[in-house]
Order: structure tokens, then C-alpha cells, then sequence
């Protein structure tokens, strides 16, 4: 205990006297959180080490279930489900083979393999979970794709656990997992939005049970034989927080994020050590297959399946990290001397690397895939735009919308009040077929590439409504070359400065259209123009908007 104690006062001082550091000069975290734990390796045993990152991966998959929105999922699922798995299984006999050229026997092999074929959901996902509001495409596919490559580490941390580490063959494990995951879907959708509903209002009770849940799940994986990290997976799955009365749980859970992140982190580059020459040559040719790789097959993958090429590289530079799963089989392999130390030096390094890296990707995705895109990878991948379009070949004076699943059919409606054509520009091809039903001219692409525009007929139109969330396709729109009015959404009163003064003819800023309407409605109530009926029926009239194409 004193070991444990000890290691957690380390390094939460020296974390905590690096990010003021960071702080102050407006610096990325991760790379502190590495220097800190390389720091705290002088002085904390490695058996410390490795129980403290367990239990940090374990919190952190936990904590990535309980954010994963299954409906959306769900929603993706056929898609993710082929892209992780054609990206995983590729890369992971790719990866075998190279292990075994360099000499590894066929146990190190696999350990080499998993290692680059599992992409993390860690760095990635918490810059996804910055935003609000509504979601761009490649964000809902690159969360399904991150779950779909967790199930995969769940299969794998299984069968390492039932043929590698038991003493005899145990393929009841995947049953009892099976089964530990049927009972956490069954608590999800029949017992934990009852739960929650009776508990609003008190956060400590709320957290206690969310602690609960995941140390319950945990004991449960322990008493069956297990790995822990199948009952923390188990539990996130069982309180996902996609019920309106999870949201105080989620909350209050968020707070572990805050306590475990920096241990995991941290214990990442206390684990560092001076790399020999073999475990650099094993570094080189896992950091390529995680940096390169994985975000070309899982991009090539999704272009193939439909998507624009801007949505498919974004998708695919979310996963550009060692896993958290890979980090976990590797720590357990070594406390069951099953790894090579070389090997576990290599894949703790490629971890180090590749977390810095996709802090940077995380930040900057969307310009190194405009870049990507004026270098022709697009193309080189397959994208193609005239046999999903049509547009009447006189088509004049229209209003051209831009992600019509983010509110477009409010502005089909007042196009169609005023007899005015409308032309869509969609992203998401798993929306594309209701929205052919209900636009007689669409456009399948991505806003930055020009052919678009020029299918789009954008030199005839009379406007450009985009309702797109992202910033740097409504900059893009802006900064079109033509004198049609264009009209944004933004999140803000700066941006929505900043565009106004950039040539935006207008702008959308959906947080005080709703104050706005609710105001409107207020004010009515208060004076007496409306009774209280009426005022909750307009009340519930917009709460019940339909739901977009693609959205729940």
C-alpha cells in the first residue's frame, strides 16, 4: 500500500508542476504528462508502475463506454463494424509477418501484431468530446469505429487470457464474457434509466452508483476469471450516457477522468527506457503502421463504402494512436514473462510517440486533410461525385444547403412556402437516400473539394444556407469566390463576427434562435395571449421536432 501511495503522491506533483507549465504557455498537456512520469521513473518501482497503468487503462475504458452513444452506433454499425475489422485484420497479419521477419518467435509475433493493429480511442476521443451541439459525420463514424476496435481488445485480451496465460485451454471465458456483457445491456435498457430518473437531483448518490456499477462489473470479471478490463468495459456499456437522466451521472463521473488520465499517462513515460537498437526497429515499424497505416486503410476502406474523401481521412487520423488495449496485453504479458523486453520497450515507446503525434492531428485534422487533399490522396483513393448527383440541367435562382441533416428540412420548407428550388450538399451517404426522397437535386461531397460547387450550379443560385457544424467547412463556404449570399451556422458571437466581416451575408447561431423562440413564447404566456395549455403545447410542439435523416 505504502508503494501505491507513494507512486500516486509522485506523480501527481510532478504533474501537477508541469501543467502549470503547460498552462501558462498555452502548451498541449500530453507531452508534459510524459516528461512528468519519465521524471517519477527514478524513483517508483516498475511492479508500482505497471499495477497503477492497469488500473489507469482500465478507469479509461470504462469511461470511454460510458460516452459511447450505442444508438449512434448502432446507426454506423455495418459500416465500423467492416472498416475496424478489415483495418485490424490487415494490419494485424501484416504486422504478425513483420515480427516474424525480425525474428520474433510466433507468441511476440501476435504481440507485435496487436500492437499495430489496435488504434486508441483515448487522445482522439477527447478531442471529439470537446464539442457540443451538433456532430459532424466523420465524429459519429470515427466513434463507432473506435468501439467496433475496443471489441476486438476485449477478444483479444480473451484469448490471450484463455490459451496463452491459463495453464489449460479455457474457451468458456468467452462464453462467461458474453454473457457479462448481455447482463450489462440488460441493466442498461431495462434497469439503470429507472435507476437514474429516481436519483436526479443528487450527484453523490449518482457517482457512488456509477462507482458501483464498474467496481461491481470488475469483481464480477475477477470472480469468473477474467481480465478486469472485460468488467470495465462491461460496465461503461451499461450506464452509456444516452438517457436525458444519465446526464448528472455523466457528469459526475467525468470527474475520474480528470483523476485517472494523468496517472495513465504518466505511468506511460515512467515505463520509457533507453531503447536499444532493436527495440528502435521495432518502434519505426509500429509507429508507421499506427501513424500511416491504420488512417490509409481505414480512409481507403471508407471511401470505398461511400463517404467523401475529407470525412474518410478525418475518420481515419482519430485513430492514429497505440491502444490503450495494446498497453494493457503488453503490461500483462510481461508480468507473465510471456513478451520480450525488447519487444514491451518498443511498444511503450510507439505509444509515447504516437500519443504526442495525434495531439497534434487531434488539433490540426482538418487542415492535413485539405492538405492531403490538394496532394490527390483523395482521388488516389477512389472518391467520386457524378454518380451520386443530381441537379436539373437548368437548375436557377435555388438555395443550395449545405448538411441538411443539421436542420435542412426547416429550410426545405420555407423554400418549398416560397416556390423555391433546393439543391443539397450532403456529406453522409447513410442519409443520402431520404434526403433523394425529399430533394429532387442533391450533391454526394465534401464542401472543399470545387467540383462540387460546380455540380452544385453554384454560379446560378440565389444562396448558400450551411448548416454545418464544423469550422473549417464554414470557413470554407465563406471564402468561396462568387457573390452569392452565403449564410453560416456558427457557435458563437465571435465567429459570428469574425465571417460577417469575412463576406458571410448572414449567420445561424442556433443557441439564440432557441432563446429567442422561447422568449417569444414567454413573453406571449406572461401577457395573456396564451393560455398555459397552449404554451405547454408550443413548448412540447418544439421539443418533438422530427428528427433529421440519420440522427435519433
Amino acid at each position: 500500500m505504502y508503494e501505491v501511495l507513494f507512486a500516486l503522491t509522485v506523480i501527481f506533483c510532478l504533474a501537477g508542476a508541469l501543467l502549470l507549465v503547460a498552462a501558462e504557455r498555452g502548451l498541449p498537456v500530453i507531452p508534459f504528462y510524459l516528461l512528468a512520469g519519465i521524471l517519477a521513473g527514478f524513483v517508483i518501482d516498475e511492479t508500482a508502475l505497471l499495477d497503477l497503468a492497469q488500473w489507469g487503462i482500465v478507469f479509461l475504458v470504462f469511461l470511454f463506454g460510458v460516452h459511447v452513444d450505442l444508438e449512434a452506433v448502432r446507426s454506423q454499425g455495418r459500416v465500423s463494424t467492416a472498416v475496424g475489422t478489415v483495418q485490424a485484420s490487415l494490419i494485424g497479419a501484416l504486422g504478425f509477418g513483420a515480427g516474424l521477419a525480425f525474428g520474433l518467435d510466433p507468441l511476440n509475433a501476435v504481440y507485435f501484431g496487436v500492437a499495430g493493429a489496435l488504434s486508441s480511442s483515448l487522445v482522439a476521443t477527447s478531442y471529439l468530446d470537446e464539442r457540443t451541439g451538433a456532430r459532424p459525420t466523420y465524429e459519429r463514424l470515427a466513434e463507432s469505429i473506435h468501439f467496433t476496435e475496443d471489441v476486438l481488445g476485449v477478444l483479444v485480451v480473451l484469448a490471450l487470457s484463455a490459451f496463452v496465460y491459463a495453464e489449460e485451454p479455457a474457451v468458456e471465458q468467452f462464453a462467461v464474457a458474453a454473457g457479462m456483457i448481455a447482463l450489462a445491456l440488460g441493466v442498461r435498457y431495462l434497469l439503470f434509466h429507472r435507476l437514474t430518473a429516481r436519483l436526479r437531483g443528487v450527484p453523490e448518490v449518482m457517482m457512488l452508483v456509477g462507482i458501483s456499477f464498474v467496481i461491481g462489473f470488475i469483481a464480477l470479471a475477477e470472480a469468473a476469471a477474467l481480465s478486469i478490463v472485460v468488467g470495465a468495459f462491461a460496465a461503461g456499456i451499461a450506464i452509456a450516457d444516452d438517457y436525458p437522466h444519465s446526464l448528472e451521472l455523466v457528469d459526475t463521473i467525468d470527474d475520474l477522468e480528470d483523476f485517472f488520465t494523468p496517472i495513465f499517462f504518466v505511468t506511460v513515460g515512467a515505463l520509457l527506457s533507453i531503447p536499444t537498437l532493436e527495440t528502435v526497429g521495432y518502434t519505426i515499424a509500429l509507429v508507421v503502421a499506427v501513424l500511416v497505416l491504420n488512417p490509409l486503410v481505414v480512409a481507403f476502406v471508407l471511401v470505398r463504402s461511400g463517404f467523401d474523401g475529407r470525412t474518410s481521412i478525418l475518420a481515419g487520423l482519430t485513430l492514429d494512436q497505440v491502444s490503450a488495449f495494446t498497453l494493457f496485453v503488453a503490461i500483462e504479458a510481461l508480468v507473465a514473462e510471456t513478451i520480450a523486453r525488447s519487444l514491451f520497450d518498443a511498444i511503450v515507446l510507439a505509444a509515447a510517440v504516437t500519443m504526442i503525434v495525434a495531439t497534434y492531428t487531434g488539433r490540426h485534422a482538418g487542415s492535413i486533410a485539405r492538405w492531403l487533399r490538394d496532394r490527390g490522396l483523395v482521388r488516389v483513393l477512389g472518391e467520386s461525385l457524378e454518380d451520386r448527383a443530381t441537379v436539373a440541367r437548368n437548375l436557377d435562382d435555388h438555395v443550395i444547403v449545405v448538411d441538411f441533416q443539421h436542420g435542412g428540412r426547416q429550410v426545405l420548407e420555407a423554400c418549398s412556402r416560397l416556390d423555391r428550388p433546393v439543391l443539397v450538399v450532403e456529406d453522409n451517404p447513410t442519409v443520402l437516400e431520404a434526403i433523394s426522397e425529399e430533394c429532387d437535386n442533391y450533391v454526394y461531397g465534401d464542401v472543399l473539394n470545387d467540383r462540387v460547387w460546380d455540380l452544385a450550379r453554384l454560379e446560378h443560385a440565389a444562396a448558400v444556407v450551411s448548416l454545418t457544424p464544423e469550422r473549417d467547412r464554414t470557413e470554407t463556404v465563406v471564402d468561396l469566390e462568387t457573390d452569392v449570399p452565403r449564410i453560416v451556422r456558427v457557435d458563437g458571437t465571435d465567429a459570428a463576427t469574425e465571417f460577417v466581416e469575412r463576406g458571410a451575408a448572414g449567420v445561424i447561431y442556433p443557441d439564440a434562435i432557441a432563446a429567442e423562440r422561447v422568449g417569444d413564447d414567454l413573453e406571449a404566456l406572461l401577457s395573456g395571449d396564451v393560455s398555459r395549455e397552449e404554451f405547454t403545447r408550443r413548448g412540447q410542439a418544439h421539443f418533438e421536432t422530427p428528427s433529421e435523416p440519420g440522427e435519433r
